[in-house]
């Protein structure tokens, strides 16, 4: 199998056919994904068909159970009201709504125990590299200097020994002057092969949008020969990173790699300054530990080097979290004026659209305009997030990914499903319901009406078919790349332009976008069962073309454990999610009677919310909950991936932890001129770092 994934990346560039990514995708394994993408991938991969079983168990349940007893009611329409499936055609003082009650609990329990047997296949071991460096932050500036860490270390831990120290460096400035180096170097071939292939000097309008701006010759705009163009722009920007990199190493950040030979001697120093920090004891001195001042070190263990935004680390503390503070201020307004279209349906209202619509005899278009205009709004605010983010400036691309992913699945699960389910348009007719008039009552039983189920499997049915569409499609980065194109100089900057739309697979939002339609499918499941069906076509749909994208068209990314384990945790809320609506459910449905399903589904949700929060919380009921470390097996699926891992560890360089633009960069230039003359694909290529060759995405 030691070729498997070069084989199959032959074949997909060799065969152009107009399906020929069909049978390229059949035969990718996992042992292909963990081989180029990673770890993180393949566990994702495994997290979506762990939701796809537990679905189908659901969908079983829900339509064999469920179904035939919401339809034995008779009080929303006739047999052919789509009403008539859902729980509002139930009589509230029914037994029969004993088995709902009960099914929210057991698909709880079924959540938890899928979820327990996901958590023990989780793979959380780290690179040795990495659990034998540790970040030393707040060393004075002025003393950043090798020899005089070291002799600190030698004094104070005479029985470890390090292997090396490196410092980092304020290279805001010099990641961007090397960013436009490299292009201007990409085009420069790319010009140099069109002179070798057309025996012309290709020419270039030297502004933005020169290759479409056709008013430049009547304004006097002069052509340009491009390979010398870009030669001297090359040699300019290549003097001005040198002299860039000579200054960065002059600006030091105060913050320290410290790589030990072993990771017992890193634990060593790592909980010796963690019992400082607790006031245990005082740290080990020795004669330059004030002039270094160890008492203000801040010591943890380091990220991979490819995990850190190594631009980001000069970013002070207090202009992170004002960062921090402003956009995700201006997140929550957004939130709180713009959370649903709902905004939008009450325009659209006002001109009476659905009149309109009824005059063109179309009753699809009067059921899915309010649909499609949430999951307009719902694939955009991910987006909006993740720019967001961009912003703020993590230092590592795994802290990144779980804000994302954090505040994306509150965000979206409150659009589309909280705030839908009360018949609010936004979180500030929320506020103002909580805090109105006390005699103007709220009509609670305009909850959960029939029609709110309509809603749900709409926009699952819109999600499954348009949504994953899109995915494949990659709109975004099509659009993106569009953009780009038109503002490019001339045609010679296309490389650059299609690397600057390879993104990496963002498994923040991917993560909190489907999630988010799982809750959607789940609080749903029991009060209206029909969802369940379609919410499985989603999530097989979804799971196909993540795995495609993964391979064919995005770059490796890297997250940490704590995204896989807040992903389980989600589950959970889902399922939580469903337990209120039953009891709210209920609750709104009392008659002058007592009601003991009111009573048994209110326990059981309080039970459910104590064990949880308390697990999250305070580390309670451990034995109750998915998390649990990993038990090895003998199995010969898993002796494959343990075998492939090892070789991946095996096979893989030692990376100091320096950033790339301070290293010497010859051999990289060398193989980017080589990728960028092998270079015949357009948009959607990713170069195989097998291979080096350009796979079409």
């Amino acid at each position: 199998m030691s070729g498997s994934s070069e084989s199959l990346d032959t074949i997909h560039l060799q065969d152009r056919g107009f399906c020929s990514w069909i049978a390229a995708f059949i035969r990718v394994k996992d042992a292909d994904i963990l081989r180029k993408c990673g770890r993180d991938a393949v566990q994702y991969l495994s997290f979506q068909r762990y939701l796809l079983v537990y679905l189908c168990v659901i969908c079983t349940l829900s339509t064999a159970v469920v179904l035939p007893v919401n339809f034995q009611g008779n009080l929303v329409g006739n047999s052919t009201d789509f009403g008539h499936t859902t729980i509002a055609n139930v009589d509230s003082s029914s037994q029969l709504l004993w088995i709902h009650v009960l099914l929210a609990i057991i698909y709880l329990m079924i959540a938890v125990f899928f979820m327990q047997h996901f958590s023990h296949s989780l793979q959380f071991e780290e690179d040795d590299q990495v659990s034998k460096t540790l970040m030393i932050s707040n060393i004075p500036k002025d003393k950043c200097f090798k020899s005089i860490v070291l002799q600190h270390f030698q004094e104070s831990y005479e029985d470890i020994s390090i292997l090396d120290i490196q410092f980092a460096y304020d290279i805001t400035k010099l990641v961007k002057l090397d960013s436009n180096r490299r292009r201007a170097l990409e085009a420069k071939v790319n010009s140099e092969n069109e002179y070798h292939k057309t025996g012309q000097r290709p020419t270039l309008r030297p502004y933005h949008c020169g290759q479409f701006c056709c008013c430049c010759n009547r304004c006097g705009c002069q052509n340009v020969d491009a390979i010398e163009y870009y030669t001297e722009d090359e040699m300019r920007l290549s003097n001005k990173v040198e002299t860039e990199k000579v200054c960065a190493y002059q600006r030091p950040l105060g913050m320290a790699f410290l790589t030990l030979a072993t990771d017992v001697m890193a634990e060593k120093v790592h909980q010796d300054f963690q019992a400082v920090c607790q006031g245990v004891h005082n740290s080990a001195v020795s004669s330059v530990s004030e002039e270094i001042g160890v008492g203000h070190w801040e010591i943890s263990y380091a990220p991979s080097p490819g995990n850190i935004y190594w631009e980001n680390l000069s970013i002070p503390v207090w202009n992170w979290w004002l960062r921090v503070i402003l956009i995700n201020t201006v997140l929550t307004v957004l939130l709180f004026f713009l959370t649903t279209p709902a905004i939008i349906m009450n325009q659209l209202n006002e001109i009476n659209y659905q009149k309109a619509f009824h005059d063109l005899h179309n009753e699809l278009l009067v059921q899915f305009v309010p649909t499609f205009l949430i999951w307009i709004l719902s694939a955009i605010l991910p987006i909006i997030v993740y720019y967001s983010d961009q912003y703020i400036g993590y230092w590592t691309r795994s802290a990144e990914h779980h804000a994302v992913m954090r505040k994306t699945f509150i965000f979206l699960v409150f659009m589309v499903l909280i705030l839908p389910s009360l018949g609010l348009t936004s979180v500030k007719a929320l506020l103002e319901w909580a805090v109105k008039d006390k005699q103007h009552r709220y009509r609670w039983q305009c909850i959960f009406v029939s029609g709110n189920g309509a809603f749900f499997v709409n926009y699952v049915i819109t999600s499954a078919f348009i949504g994953t569409g899109l995915e494949l499609m990659r709109f975004s980065e099509l659009f993106n790349y569009g953009i780009r194109i038109m503002c490019a100089r001339s045609t010679a900057e296309k490389t650059a332009v299609r690397k600057a739309v390879i993104w990496e697979f963002q498994f923040g939002c991917q993560y909190a976008w489907m999630l988010c339609i799982f809750s959607v499918i789940i609080a749903y499941s029991i009060p209206c069962p029909m969802v369940t069906t379609f919410g499985l076509i989603y999530l097989a749909m979804k799971h196909m073309v993540d795995r495609y994208n993964i391979y064919f068209a995005y770059k490796p990314s890297r997250i940490n454990k704590h995204i896989h384990t807040t992903a389980v945790n989600f589950v959970i809320v889902s399922v939580i999610l469903l337990q209120i609506v039953i009891v709210f459910f209920t609750a709104l449905r009392l008659t002058d009677t007592f009601q003991p399903t009111f009573l048994f589904s209110l326990v059981a949700l309080v039970f459910t919310l104590l064990v949880f929060f308390g697990r999250i919380s305070f580390g309670w009921f451990k034995g109750l909950t998915p998390n649990y470390k990993r038990a090895p097996t003998d199995s010969d699926e898993e002796a494959l991936y343990q075998h492939l891992t090892a070789d991946s560890r095996q096979t893989e360089p030692v990376k100091p932890f320096v950033a790339n633009v301070l290293k010497n960069d010859s051999k990289g230039d060398a193989r980017q001129v080589d990728s960028v003359r092998s270079n015949t694909n357009n948009y959607g290529a990713i170069v195989s770092t097998d291979t080096g060759n350009l796979i079409d995405g």
